[in-house]
């Protein structure tokens, strides 16, 4: 899927492409206006995918540049146009990584000629010769590693450095546009709603064939449906949101896949993909169901090793929808339609949207499973398979007004990821404090860590260590306790650039931060509530542990030295009902 095969692809077939503007397009385009402040030279790098070539052939044609030009296979491209006042040679390298070593790059012969050019036109103000150079991240850096010798690609290549790590601006002189840096929870509502508002889906329901494409029972138009639908998109939107808030990027292209996935895919079509003339025959036999949205948003129309071959896929199911469960979801689905109780709930996220072909099967099948649980020859019963199909459907189908009830987010691996959205991230972008309760479980989880004891304590931090000096085990030498609120001491949750940080200040000038993400705000939530730090993730038991070294180390600093000749240790005690204790042991003539 590259954005010059789609182009052709799409004029050969005469459809409309789906467009929508992207995040940083606006200011790509003002750095080549007529009436822009200075000249500069402009890269755009990111992950393969970001959409790095359709920015650069939009650019190529706002500067005026031939289409039929841009059509050929070169992969450099130089034109003139009057930027910020005059007018100005401009070279656009559409992609670094397929640059060839020689070749006719307007006036430079090779290469490194080229990259020099390049170099020279970032350092300088206002120039005349200025350059677009489209290319991934990790190609961007490696091709000015190897302009050894040539002081000035060397600092471009410390601007390049510092703009990917820090990504504080650099030079005025250079526009730097990381592609990586726009939220996949942005584009996958641009990319959704372009593909929503597509004029052929008009057409479609124009041609709708009774039991075939498009009709009522065609699977593709359910789809379609739903994923028009708010909530569905509202919930998909969560998913994206907590894949940023895992540090989880997911490129243009991926995105695109993922939709067509959703609406085309079916596990008895050719290729996995449904086509016009599959559906007739799917509703005949009463499949169609199979190829559900909620079913192939997760890639369960795919095989298991291609469903892991794809990233954003294999990022999805990280969130284990339907392999967790709860009773009562369980309990809906078995009894639902025989238990008064529990039929207001059927109804409302099964029967409301499954086909009469999916309630028959899942019926069938649950009556089999009541008669007869026992495993077939592949060591599971058909219905447990179905039964967490039904599970990742409610996932979707839950409305949010009910998800605290239901317990939506116990249906994946991150039970506390809706509290993480609504209780710690949303607060915190509208600048409001988070709730002191949400601290003192985050401080709980972390003491529990920090000491390797069930301790309950959650109005400071105690900072201890082991007698082993190995920082693992439980430790029994108390060293410090950091008060949640005091005047210099205190604990709390602040915004920070993309993900909420946990800062402990020691200090009016000693402050240490702790990046929450979704998986560490998931650990220390589960430790707080009773689980073994080593039970849900060994690498954030690793990190914070890592933290409290930090920690201890910057409270050692400020621990005024003890007298010489005297030595006091704290040890740390825990009494029945988990309050902390300590008993000094004072060593005179150490």
């Amino acid at each position: 899927m590259y954005d010059e095969h789609i182009m052709r692809s799409a004029l050969r077939l005469g459809v409309t492409p789906l467009h929508f503007e992207h995040p940083l397009e606006q200011e790509l385009l003002a750095a080549v206006a007529e009436e822009a402040p200075r000249a500069t030279s402009i890269v755009l790098t990111g992950t393969a995918g970001d959409g790095k070539s359709r920015l650069c052939g939009l650019l190529w044609s706002e500067l005026g540049g031939a289409s039929a030009q841009w059509a050929g296979d070169d992969i450099y491209h130089e034109t003139s146009a009057v930027i910020a006042g005059r007018e100005r040679t401009v070279g656009v390298v559409r992609d670094l990584t397929a640059l060839p070593e020689q070749g006719s790059f307007g006036s430079h012969g090779t290469k490194s000629e080229l990259l020099k050019a390049i170099s020279r036109s970032i350092l300088e103000i206002d120039p005349d010769h200025v350059f677009v150079v489209a290319a991934n991240d990790g190609q961007l850096l490696e091709a000015w590693r190897r302009m050894t010798g040539d002081p000035e690609s060397a600092a471009v290549r410390d601007i390049f450095e510092t703009r990917l790590v820090t990504g504080r601006p650099g030079r005025e002189s250079l526009t730097f546009l990381n592609l990586s840096t726009i939220p996949c929870t942005t584009i996958f509502r641009l990319a959704s709603a372009a593909l929503i508002a597509h004029e052929g889906w008009q057409a479609a329901y124009a041609d709708a064939q009774q039991d075939g494409f498009f009709g009522e029972s065609c699977p593709i138009r359910r789809n379609y449906e739903r994923l028009s639908d708010n909530r569905f998109q509202d919930r998909v939107g969560e998913l994206f949101e907590l894949m940023d808030l895992s540090e989880l990027h997911t490129p243009i292209r991926r995105v695109l896949l993922l939709l067509a996935n959703a609406l085309l895919g079916h596990p008895d079509a050719r290729d996995r993909l449904m086509s016009a003339g599959d559906v007739r025959g799917l509703v005949a036999k009463r499949t169609a169901h199979r190829g559900s949205i909620e079913r192939n948003l997760l890639g369960r129309n795919l095989t298991e090793a291609r469903r892991e071959g794809l990233e954003i896929i294999e990022a999805l199911n990280r969130f284990g929808i339907g392999a967790e469960t709860t009773n009562r979801i369980d309990n809906i689905l078995l009894y639902g339609l025989y238990d008064g109780l529990l039929t207001p709930d059927w109804e409302a996220t099964v029967a409301a949207h499954a086909t009469p072909s999916e309630l028959d099967e899942l019926q069938a099948q649950r009556s089999a499973y009541l008669e007869r649980p026992d495993a077939e020859g592949d060591g599971t019963h058909p219905f447990i398979q179905t039964l967490a199909d039904q599970r990742r459907a409610m996932f979707f189908r839950i409305p949010r007004e009910r998800a605290a009830e239901l317990r939506l987010w116990n249906l994946t691996v991150f039970s506390h990821a809706g509290e993480f959205l609504d209780d710690v991230v949303r607060p915190l972008r509208a600048r409001k404090k988070v709730s002191r309760a949400i601290i003192a479980r985050l401080v709980r989880g972390l003491n529990r860590v920090f000491t390797g004891l069930l301790v309950d304590t959650d109005r400071e931090l105690l900072l201890a260590t082991s007698l082993s000096g190995s920082g693992r085990g439980p430790a029994e030498l108390l060293e410090d306790r950091i008060a949640v609120s005091r005047r210099d001491e205190r604990i709390e949750l602040d915004r920070g650039d993309r993900l909420p940080v946990l800062r402990v200040q020691l200090d009016a000038d000693t402050v240490l931060p702790l990046r929450l993400n979704l998986v560490r705000y998931e650990f220390l939530m589960r430790v707080a509530d009773g689980a073994l730090p080593g039970s849900f993730s060994r690498e954030c038991h690793e990190d914070i542990l890592g933290f409290k070294s930090v920690v201890l180390a910057a409270a050692a600093r400020l621990r005024p030295p003890e007298p010489d000749g005297h030595l006091t240790f704290r040890l740390l005690r825990v009494t029945t009902d988990g309050e902390p204790s300590d008993e000094t042991v004072e060593v005179l003539h150490a």
